[in-house]
């Protein structure tokens, strides 16, 4: 009898153990964030192989970086033999890379190479439950009716998802030193931050401005990511050094780190 009811209790023991066991298990899944990864943001490198080398490194090097987006500028003229030269030399980035058309790469015609060599001027495109969209501001007649009512039907489509957003120039100037140096058009830029407060977008990057600024507005957190090798605009002391930001998104938490290749 005793050996009956010890057996008993090593089962009963033994079962309380498995279900405790499948409740921390039930409980960790609920509570780990369903997905970790980082994109890698930087622009205006015109045409600084130096630094966009070492970028390309340490991008090729962090196996949590899943892809990268380059904010516009990254030739001179936008001349054809320049987005040849440019496409050598990013085919050592072993992540996809995302582009955004700058003024530069847009000037003299060459917005026509950019969609010839590279692709859309705008576009979106998906990773995990986020949504990611490019937009193309580099001239003032580049942001068209038609792009815009692209944009709001994007925006509408993707809410309720975590939302980031792509542009060359910059709708404000973080740093507020270049206060000018931003994309034309008061009503305009005043209707999208409207729109990136109504959708809860997440980030909103930009280039532009050559240096590093960082600012949030009505839970919408913008960055100008404008250092990635042409000559700095702003200071020392207010961004003005080289650098990449590195997003990392860890379920709904998102976190942003600038890293001076140069430095570290």
């Amino acid at each position: 009898m005793c050996k009956m009811n010890s057996r008993f209790h090593r089962n009963r023991d033994f079962s309380l153990r498995f279900r405790w066991l499948i409740v921390a298990f039930l409980l960790s899944s609920l509570l780990s964030p369903a997905y970790s990864f980082s994109f890698v943001v930087f622009g205006d490198n015109h045409q600084n192989d130096e630094l966009l080398n070492l970028i390309i490194d340490r991008v090729n090097a962090d196996p949590k970086v899943a892809f990268v987006v380059n904010l516009g500028d990254f030739v001179l003229h936008g001349k054809k033999e320049e987005y040849l030269a440019f496409k050598q030399k990013i085919k050592r980035v072993k992540k996809p890379l995302y582009n955004v058309q700058g003024n530069h790469d847009g000037v003299a015609g060459g917005w026509r190479n950019f969609e010839k060599l590279i692709g859309p001027a705008y576009y979106a495109f998906n990773h995990e439950d986020c949504r990611f969209i490019v937009l193309n501001n580099s001239f003032r007649e580049s942001f068209d009716t038609a792009q815009f009512n692209w944009l709001k039907k994007q925006l509408s489509a993707a809410y309720g998802k975590k939302i980031f957003v792509f542009m060359h120039k910059p709708v404000f100037d973080p740093s507020e030193i270049y206060k000018d140096y931003v994309m034309s058009g008061r009503a305009v830029t005043d209707e999208l931050t409207s729109l990136f407060r109504k959708y809860k977008v997440r980030y909103v990057f930009a280039g532009h401005i050559h240096g590093y600024a960082k600012s949030e507005r009505d839970g919408v957190v913008y960055v100008v990511s404008g250092g990635g090798g042409g000559p700095l605009h702003l200071p020392r002391e207010l961004g003005g050094f080289y650098h990449y930001v590195k997003i990392t998104v860890n379920g709904d938490s998102i976190a942003d780190q600038v890293i001076r290749p140069y430095e570290n």
